[in-house]
Protein backbone atom coordinates (compact mmCIF):
# COMPACT_ATOMS: atom_id res chain seq x y z
CA UNK A 1 0.00 0.00 0.00
CA UNK A 2 3.03 2.02 0.64
CA UNK A 3 4.37 1.86 -3.16
CA UNK A 4 1.22 2.69 -4.33
CA UNK A 5 0.75 5.77 -2.72
CA UNK A 6 4.90 6.54 -3.72
CA UNK A 7 3.34 6.05 -7.32
CA UNK A 8 0.48 8.21 -6.99
CA UNK A 9 2.64 11.03 -5.37
CA UNK A 10 5.03 11.20 -7.85
CA UNK A 11 2.69 10.09 -10.85
CA UNK A 12 3.92 13.48 -12.80
CA UNK A 13 7.15 12.28 -12.79
CA UNK A 14 6.28 9.43 -14.46
CA UNK A 15 3.93 10.53 -17.02
CA UNK A 16 6.13 13.02 -17.89
CA UNK A 17 8.58 10.16 -18.43
CA UNK A 18 6.11 8.48 -20.36
CA UNK A 19 5.15 11.53 -22.52
CA UNK A 20 8.81 11.63 -23.35
CA UNK A 21 9.31 8.22 -24.24
CA UNK A 22 6.13 8.26 -26.87
CA UNK A 23 7.71 11.43 -28.20
CA UNK A 24 10.79 10.05 -28.78
CA UNK A 25 9.50 7.32 -30.50
CA UNK A 26 6.98 8.55 -32.75
CA UNK A 27 10.46 11.00 -33.82
CA UNK A 28 12.52 8.11 -34.41
CA UNK A 29 9.43 5.88 -36.03
CA UNK A 30 9.22 8.81 -38.57
CA UNK A 31 12.73 9.38 -39.51
CA UNK A 32 13.45 5.43 -39.66
CA UNK A 33 10.42 5.27 -42.47
CA UNK A 34 12.44 8.16 -44.78
CA UNK A 35 15.21 5.74 -43.91
CA UNK A 36 13.61 3.08 -44.81
CA UNK A 37 12.42 4.15 -48.19
CA UNK A 38 15.49 5.52 -48.97
CA UNK A 39 17.53 2.60 -48.62
CA UNK A 40 14.11 0.48 -50.37
CA UNK A 41 15.10 2.74 -53.64
CA UNK A 42 18.51 2.75 -53.41
CA UNK A 43 18.51 -1.13 -53.97
CA UNK A 44 16.03 -0.50 -56.68
CA UNK A 45 18.61 1.59 -58.63
CA UNK A 46 20.13 -1.91 -59.96
CA UNK A 47 23.88 -0.76 -59.09
CA UNK A 48 25.57 -3.48 -57.76
CA UNK A 49 28.06 -1.60 -55.29
CA UNK A 50 24.89 0.42 -54.04
CA UNK A 51 22.70 -2.50 -53.13
CA UNK A 52 25.63 -4.58 -51.62
CA UNK A 53 26.39 -1.20 -49.07
CA UNK A 54 22.75 -0.95 -48.40
CA UNK A 55 22.76 -4.79 -47.85
CA UNK A 56 25.40 -4.32 -45.49
CA UNK A 57 23.76 -1.89 -43.58
CA UNK A 58 20.67 -4.07 -42.61
CA UNK A 59 22.70 -6.66 -42.36
CA UNK A 60 25.08 -4.76 -39.39
CA UNK A 61 21.78 -3.32 -38.10
CA UNK A 62 19.90 -6.26 -37.34
CA UNK A 63 22.72 -8.48 -36.75
CA UNK A 64 24.49 -6.67 -33.72
CA UNK A 65 23.24 -5.02 -30.22
CA UNK A 66 21.23 -1.93 -30.15
CA UNK A 67 22.82 -0.85 -27.00
CA UNK A 68 26.21 -1.02 -28.94
CA UNK A 69 25.29 1.07 -32.01
CA UNK A 70 23.51 3.45 -29.15
CA UNK A 71 27.02 3.97 -27.52
CA UNK A 72 28.48 4.33 -31.44
CA UNK A 73 26.50 6.66 -32.50
CA UNK A 74 26.71 8.38 -29.23
CA UNK A 75 30.45 8.85 -29.24
CA UNK A 76 30.73 9.22 -32.72
CA UNK A 77 28.31 12.23 -32.54
CA UNK A 78 30.37 13.41 -29.55
CA UNK A 79 33.01 13.75 -31.68
CA UNK A 80 31.06 15.97 -34.12
CA UNK A 81 30.21 18.29 -31.78
CA UNK A 82 30.25 18.24 -27.73
CA UNK A 83 26.70 19.72 -27.87
CA UNK A 84 24.70 17.65 -29.83
CA UNK A 85 21.44 17.08 -27.14
CA UNK A 86 21.01 13.53 -25.90
CA UNK A 87 17.10 13.72 -27.07
CA UNK A 88 18.92 14.13 -30.76
CA UNK A 89 21.57 11.54 -30.16
CA UNK A 90 18.55 8.99 -28.79
CA UNK A 91 16.48 9.80 -31.75
CA UNK A 92 19.04 9.23 -34.38
CA UNK A 93 20.06 5.81 -32.59
CA UNK A 94 16.71 4.00 -32.60
CA UNK A 95 15.74 5.51 -36.31
CA UNK A 96 19.81 4.37 -37.70
CA UNK A 97 18.67 1.22 -36.17
CA UNK A 98 14.75 0.91 -36.62
CA UNK A 99 14.81 2.32 -40.77
CA UNK A 100 17.11 -1.24 -41.04
CA UNK A 101 13.78 -2.91 -40.24
CA UNK A 102 11.80 -0.84 -42.27
CA UNK A 103 13.99 -1.27 -45.65
CA UNK A 104 13.02 -4.96 -44.78
CA UNK A 105 9.15 -4.64 -44.30
CA UNK A 106 9.12 -2.20 -47.35
CA UNK A 107 10.93 -4.95 -49.39
CA UNK A 108 8.26 -6.90 -48.35
CA UNK A 109 5.40 -4.74 -49.61
CA UNK A 110 7.16 -4.06 -53.17
CA UNK A 111 7.62 -7.91 -53.80
CA UNK A 112 3.42 -7.93 -52.42
CA UNK A 113 3.02 -5.14 -55.47
CA UNK A 114 1.27 -7.52 -58.83
CA UNK A 115 3.90 -7.20 -61.50
CA UNK A 116 1.23 -6.25 -63.92
CA UNK A 117 0.87 -2.88 -61.57
CA UNK A 118 4.66 -1.87 -62.70
CA UNK A 119 4.08 -2.89 -66.51
CA UNK A 120 1.02 -1.07 -66.57
CA UNK A 121 2.45 2.44 -65.61
CA UNK A 122 5.58 1.45 -68.32
CA UNK A 123 2.78 0.75 -71.11
CA UNK A 124 1.18 4.42 -69.69
CA UNK A 125 4.94 5.46 -70.46
CA UNK A 126 5.40 7.25 -66.35
CA UNK A 127 8.61 7.67 -65.50
CA UNK A 128 10.18 5.66 -62.92
CA UNK A 129 9.98 8.07 -60.14
CA UNK A 130 5.92 8.46 -61.11
CA UNK A 131 5.23 4.89 -60.92
CA UNK A 132 7.22 4.69 -57.74
CA UNK A 133 4.97 7.78 -56.16
CA UNK A 134 1.69 7.80 -57.75
CA UNK A 135 1.15 4.00 -58.02
CA UNK A 136 3.33 1.54 -56.21
CA UNK A 137 4.33 3.18 -53.03
CA UNK A 138 0.90 4.09 -52.24
CA UNK A 139 0.00 0.43 -52.43
CA UNK A 140 2.97 -0.33 -50.61
CA UNK A 141 1.91 1.26 -47.59
CA UNK A 142 -1.41 0.25 -47.69
CA UNK A 143 0.12 -3.76 -47.44
CA UNK A 144 2.61 -2.36 -44.63
CA UNK A 145 0.51 -0.50 -42.53
CA UNK A 146 0.51 -3.81 -39.79
CA UNK A 147 3.70 -4.33 -39.87
CA UNK A 148 4.89 -0.82 -39.56
CA UNK A 149 2.51 -0.85 -36.68
CA UNK A 150 4.10 -3.49 -35.04
CA UNK A 151 8.18 -1.74 -36.19
CA UNK A 152 6.18 1.38 -33.79
CA UNK A 153 5.29 -0.95 -30.54
CA UNK A 154 8.91 -2.32 -30.96
CA UNK A 155 10.67 0.71 -31.26
CA UNK A 156 8.84 1.73 -27.80
CA UNK A 157 9.61 -1.35 -25.96
CA UNK A 158 13.59 -0.53 -26.85
CA UNK A 159 13.13 2.91 -25.97
CA UNK A 160 14.80 2.54 -22.33
CA UNK A 161 18.22 1.49 -23.81
CA UNK A 162 18.19 5.41 -23.83
CA UNK A 163 18.86 5.93 -20.27
CA UNK A 164 22.39 4.65 -21.05
CA UNK A 165 22.78 7.86 -22.51
CA UNK A 166 21.19 10.01 -19.73
CA UNK A 167 17.57 10.51 -22.21
CA UNK A 168 15.05 10.67 -19.12
CA UNK A 169 12.53 8.63 -20.52
CA UNK A 170 9.91 6.28 -18.56
CA UNK A 171 12.66 4.17 -17.18
CA UNK A 172 14.97 6.39 -16.71
CA UNK A 173 12.52 8.37 -14.52
CA UNK A 174 11.97 5.32 -12.70
CA UNK A 175 15.43 4.75 -11.75
CA UNK A 176 15.87 8.65 -10.37
CA UNK A 177 12.65 7.65 -8.43
CA UNK A 178 14.19 4.21 -6.91
CA UNK A 179 17.00 5.88 -5.60
CA UNK A 180 15.68 8.94 -4.39
CA UNK A 181 12.72 6.81 -2.64
CA UNK A 182 14.32 3.62 -2.08
CA UNK A 183 11.55 1.75 -3.48
CA UNK A 184 12.00 0.01 -6.82
CA UNK A 185 9.01 -2.54 -6.76
CA UNK A 186 6.47 -0.48 -6.89
CA UNK A 187 7.75 2.31 -10.42
CA UNK A 188 9.07 -0.20 -11.49
CA UNK A 189 5.53 -2.06 -11.61
CA UNK A 190 4.21 0.63 -12.98
CA UNK A 191 6.14 1.77 -15.87
CA UNK A 192 5.62 -2.23 -16.97
CA UNK A 193 2.21 -1.21 -16.43
CA UNK A 194 1.99 1.67 -18.21
CA UNK A 195 4.30 0.17 -21.47
CA UNK A 196 2.24 -2.88 -21.45
CA UNK A 197 -1.38 -0.45 -21.85
CA UNK A 198 0.58 1.54 -24.82
CA UNK A 199 1.79 -1.77 -26.60
CA UNK A 200 -1.45 -3.66 -26.30
CA UNK A 201 -3.32 -0.90 -27.96
CA UNK A 202 -0.78 -0.70 -30.78
CA UNK A 203 -1.08 -4.19 -30.93
CA UNK A 204 -5.41 -4.17 -31.02
CA UNK A 205 -5.05 -1.66 -33.85
CA UNK A 206 -2.86 -4.42 -35.86
CA UNK A 207 -5.20 -7.16 -35.29
CA UNK A 208 -7.82 -4.68 -36.09
CA UNK A 209 -6.15 -3.58 -39.65
CA UNK A 210 -5.29 -7.05 -40.16
CA UNK A 211 -8.87 -8.24 -39.71
CA UNK A 212 -9.54 -5.56 -42.23
CA UNK A 213 -7.05 -6.58 -44.98
CA UNK A 214 -9.01 -10.33 -44.80
CA UNK A 215 -12.73 -8.51 -45.19
CA UNK A 216 -11.61 -7.01 -48.22
CA UNK A 217 -9.54 -9.23 -49.57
Amino acid sequence: MEGFKLVIEYMPYLMQGLMYTVLVSICAIVIALCVGVILSLLRLTGNGFIKAAVNVYISFVRGTPLLVQIFIIFYALAMIGPNIPAFATGVIALSLNSGGFMAEIIRGGLTAVPKGQYEAAQALGMSRGKMLTRIIFPQVFRIIIPQLTSEFINVIKISPMLSVISIVELTRTAQRLYKQTYEPIPFFIAIAIFYFIICALLEEIVKRQEKRKKILG
